[in-house]
């Protein structure tokens, strides 16, 4: 092992590492919050960086639901804010959202939430149509727990392939 004023090399390398860890952690971060705003996007980034199944699922998932949590609980109050920031009161649901729910009710919109609508609009939805707290959440988190899984295993799928027609082992 090398020594450079008699310490080993690898604590000169700790500061860079850590920067690593810490950059790392961001991401992950980053993507958390992403994905509770629009869980697609979170996906993609989580797909473009190559994270693992359980990166890419943890990240996403976790994000997924803490931002359902966060408008189930807050939206009213930011639909109020917005609106004195417009100068005008909320606009009533458009009728293809109350053809989605007439449809298919709150299991269609939980699970168009995740791929489509995203966090905030499916909650929205489902909140206009006085969907009690309790129950949206836990579909929800159905819903994105699901969609997680198969987003995740899309990802390690598609990585597989790529080393395979690559060559790469």
């Amino acid at each position: 092992m090398s020594l450079v004023w008699g310490m080993p090399v690898i604590w000169l390398m700790a500061p860079f590492s850590m920067a690593e860890d810490w950059a790392q952690l961001a991401f992950y971060l980053s993507v958390f919050v992403v994905s509770g705003v629009k869980f697609m996007v979170g996906v993609a980034m989580s797909l473009a960086r190559g994270l693992s199944f359980w990166e890419q699922f943890l990240c996403t998932t976790v994000g997924g639901i803490a931002g359902s949590v966060f408008f189930t609980y807050l939206g009213d109050a930011i639909r109020r804010w917005i609106s004195r920031l417009r100068g005008r009161s909320p606009k009533p649901l458009a009728t293809r959202w109350v053809r989605l729910w007439e449809r298919y009710g709150l299991w269609g919109v939980a699970l168009l939430t995740p791929p489509i609508l995203s966090p905030p609009v499916g909650t929205a939805i489902a909140l206009a149509f006085r969907t009690p707290r309790g129950l949206l959440i836990k579909r929800l988190t159905i819903a994105i727990l699901l969609w997680g899984f198969v987003f995740a295993a899309f990802g390690e799928g598609f990585r597989t392939l790529i080393h395979t027609l690559s060559g790469q082992d």
